[in-house]
């Protein structure tokens, strides 16, 4: 049932523009992410996601440089991988209909997915999909407030359990984007996978 849920999204992707692929588990999509890295400089976006899968460590030896993105960072590091070859990432949420969420606090993650980047490939786990927009938006948000908890972070969602719109220092919700359609110009591929990972 899954499956065919993840096929129907990935055919909406394709026919937004994105090259979209959907994967029985973590591991064949991580075997997929090595095999066109080879050889690349690679971006990561902060993401328990790409965490999940292990990828900087099976990576290391197969890439020229990686680049990795600190949570709350804003230096040479991150702003390197905004050019890399490759830049891999995941989504807050996804509509069934096709729409991309990410809200960010730092801003790098959902500005590569944006412009920059050789190619940006996105995986993403079959718990982030949402019935449509306003409830990816939804789910989005409630993912900020999971990870202000999880970085410990002195924002008022924290301590409420759902977003504040609050303008705190340690805010993760400072930037959200919605691609509905893959950008012109861009290389972005969509990695759909039949396993929940990451927030």
């Amino acid at each position: 049932m899954m499956m065919n849920i993840l096929n129907v999204l990935c055919s909406k992707f394709n026919s937004n523009n994105f090259e979209s692929e959907v994967f029985e588990t973590a591991h064949a999509a991580a075997l997929r992410v090595i095999e066109l890295s080879k050889g690349k400089t690679v971006g990561f976006g902060n993401s328990m996601t790409i965490n999940s899968l292990n990828l900087v460590a099976l990576l290391k030896p197969e890439v020229k440089q990686l680049f990795i993105h600190l949570p709350g960072k804003a230096g040479k590091e991150e702003r390197d991988a905004l050019t890399a070859d490759l830049f891999l990432t995941s989504a807050n949420a996804v509509s069934i209909d096709g729409h991309i969420v990410n809200i960010d606090g730092t801003g790098n993650r959902v500005a590569a997915t944006c412009f920059g980047p050789g190619r940006v490939i996105y995986l993403i786990g079959k718990n982030k999909i949402t019935e449509n927009l306003p409830a990816a938006l939804v789910r989005a948000k409630e993912t900020a407030v999971n990870l202000a908890k999880h970085y410990n972070r002195k924002t008022p969602c924290v301590k409420t359990g759902k977003c504040e719109e609050c303008q705190s220092p340690g805010c993760v919700c400072a930037v959200t984007t919605i691609h509905r359609r893959k950008p012109n110009g861009l290389n972005i591929s969509v990695f759909l996978i039949n396993e929940e990972l990451g927030l």
